[in-house]
């Protein structure tokens, strides 16, 4: 793979295994302090052209919402504040990271494990609770976030252009820059995620057994936080793990099957990591395992200091008649007492533990009302529906402000060619073989999507309400529902089923491709992609999704782009005598990138625009 300049050269030393040199650190530090200073300062308004002169910054803490006033506890004493300025989803979160912070903490039940609260609660901490603080955590990892986006793609290739454009495309992203400016849990979820992507590239591209150990260990560290942080850390998960078996077990695959064997390009790389492992992998692998759910665990050390007695088991969702009903079940601080002393339980901790997951999960399982601004998965390449986040508009032709979820619709849209560009470089053999792959690949998909389509019950949002006050928002358990605001789960069919079979079995083929040829980049590319997608269709089915949902795919659409125009710079056309390059046409692509941020940025922003001016970014369909 070096000779295409898919991996990295390995040398000795952790110096040399990171494979960084001054550019690349020069350029993660200005990518990241970049990605913080327009996250942190927006919204920007250039005032050249008035009397005041010069620029001026709203910033990240700008209270867009100050009708949304709640009471939250803080501090001792059980003292509360009363704070304005939430937008969207702000009013659970930041509200569950201030309960954490309380002495005594108070008690509340969250369907998502604690680690994204416990990451936002050091800067209200210290410096209070307000919107400048709640958003503190979101601003730095939606910024470091781009940092790590880069360290991925120099991991995969040897192209700076290559890692650069990925970092930067993540940067200029609408849904990771809103995600990045309010506080909710997602972007740090996905920063995780991304962190155990690079910690799996790490272990991927071991060569010794010092480094086979310690890579793997430390992906399971990354791997433990990132399931702390959110459950989307499954698909990354699996994408890990397919790769690795596919890896570990090619030398029987290649004896077993001659197809295999005609189609094995394997390099010394993978014979080297093979060595590395040895014949203990599966123990270090079981152990690795373990370390991850030690971490997992201790990410609930300061929910396990509290009583819960509102972790509700919801059995039934009633439609439009009393909402989600359940039974809520009491977890007690685990504890064992001997005399005057009081010890950990480590058993009853893991029993808490695991009842509150298991009753998060039966929440999403049985969660049945709708919402105005959900939509379906397989909207999300072309973001047809986004999350209006904050709308406020005077009265005849006055200024609008909004903040709409939306992502960059010129990395979005032009991410689709790229990944199937990356899909027919991903596959080896014949033509017709890697044709019969992507066949099944692109058939597949499309058979999901009008069967789901065909079976889809559509719930109508008119009659939903979004003048909710900040009380009512934080009454999201025990809310009665309107027949309007419910669903039904949708049964698409056992046709359905063996369309979704058939993308198993292709993102299967693609992993098998990643090993058996040079051709791992674009394999992890497409393979990431549709983990990050087709591990929200089953929970689809029962409830609705957002599209801030689809924030794992933004990372493999970020190197979809910059891969496809890797390539097309490096493409000379013969032109009689000489030959031109199409280096210019990756320039104009990243050009476009860049333009699409700075023209739908007032929309992600909440910057004065007036009606015509708002409506003309309004690209897709928005509530």
């Amino acid at each position: 793979m070096a000779g295409d300049q898919s991996e990295p050269l390995i040398r000795a030393g952790l110096r040399g295994f990171l494979d960084l040199d001054r550019f690349d650190v020069a350029a993660i530090v200005v990518l990241v302090v970049l990605a913080f200073g327009v996250r942190y300062a927006s919204p920007v308004y250039p005032n050249f052209l008035t009397a005041s002169g010069g620029i001026s910054a709203a910033g990240v803490g700008y209270p867009y919402n100050g009708s949304a006033c709640g009471s939250v506890p803080l501090g001792r004493g059980g003292r509360e504040v009363t704070r304005c300025g939430y937008v969207f989803d702000e009013v659970y979160f930041p509200v569950d990271a201030a309960k954490d912070l309380r002495s005594p903490a108070e008690s509340y039940f969250d369907p998502e494990p604690p680690l994204a609260k416990l990451l936002m609660a050091p800067p209200i901490a210290w410096w209070g609770f307000s919107t400048w603080t709640w958003r503190a955590s979101t601003v730095l990892f939606g910024s470091l976030l781009v940092g790590v986006v880069y360290l991925i793609a120099r991991r995969l290739r040897r192209d700076r252009f290559f890692a650069v454009g990925s970092a930067l495309f993540v940067c200029l992203d609408g849904l990771a820059f809103v995600e990045s400016r309010t506080g909710v849990i997602d972007i740090i979820a996905i920063f995780f995620v991304a962190f155990f992507y690079y910690a799996f590239l790490l272990h991927w591209q071991a060569r010794t057994r010092t480094q086979w150990r310690t890579t793997l260990y430390f992906m399971a560290g990354v791997g433990g936080l990132a399931f702390g942080a959110k459950l989307t850390a499954i698909a990354p998960l699996i994408v890990a793990a397919g790769l690795v078996v596919a890896r570990a077990l090619l030398p029987r695959l290649a004896a077993g099957f001659t197809v295999v064997a005609r189609l094995a390009h394997e390099g010394p790389a993978a014979r080297l990591w093979r060595q590395a492992a040895g014949r203990r992998a599966p123990v270090h692998y079981a152990l690795a395992a373990l370390i991850a759910a030690a971490i997992f665990c201790a990410c609930f050390s300061r929910y396990l200091t509290i009583d819960h007695p509102d972790v509700y088991f919801f059995t039934r969702c009633d439609q439009g008649v009393t909402g989600l009903t359940g039974t809520p079940v009491t977890l007690h601080v685990p504890a064992l007492h001997a005399g005057p002393l009081s010890l950990p339980n480590p058993v009853e901790a893991i029993h808490n533990i695991y009842e509150n997951m298991a009753a998060g999960l039966q929440y999403h399982a049985t969660e049945c009302h709708s919402h105005p601004y959900s939509s379906v998965w397989y909207t999300w390449p072309i973001m047809e529906h986004p999350v209006l986040f904050y709308y406020t508009t005077g009265q005849g032709g006055q200024p609008v402000w909004s903040i709409t979820d939306m992502g960059n619709p010129a990395l979005w849209w032009l991410a689709i060619p790229a990944l199937l560009f990356c899909l027919w470089r991903a596959t080896t053999g014949p033509n017709a073989l890697r044709a019969g792959v992507a066949c099944l690949g692109i058939v597949s998909l499309v058979v999901m999507i009008l069967m789901f389509q065909a079976a889809q019950r559509y719930h109508d949002p008119s009659n939903f309400h979004t003048s909710f006050t900040a009380e009512q928002f934080l009454a999201r358990f025990h809310r009665s529902a309107t027949p309007s605001e419910a669903i039904e789960p949708i049964h698409a069919g056992p046709v359905f089923l063996v369309a979704f079979a058939g993308m198993i079995a292709f993102a299967a083929a693609v992993t098998l491709s990643a090993v058996l040829s040079r051709r791992f980049v674009p394999a992890f590319i497409v393979v990431g992609y549709v983990a990050a997608w087709m591990m929200w269709v089953p929970g689809n089915q029962q409830r609705v999704l957002f599209f801030y949902h689809a924030l794992g795919m933004l990372l493999f659409a970020a190197l979809a782009l910059a891969y496809a125009l890797t390539a097309l710079r490096r493409v000379r056309i013969p032109l009689r005598a000489r030959s031109i390059t199409a280096a210019p046409l990756a320039y104009t692509g990243t050009a476009l990138v860049v333009a699409a941020f700075a023209f739908f940025y007032p929309v992600w922003t909440a910057a004065t625009l007036s009606p015509a001016d708002h409506a003309m970014r309004i690209w897709v369909d928005t509530p």
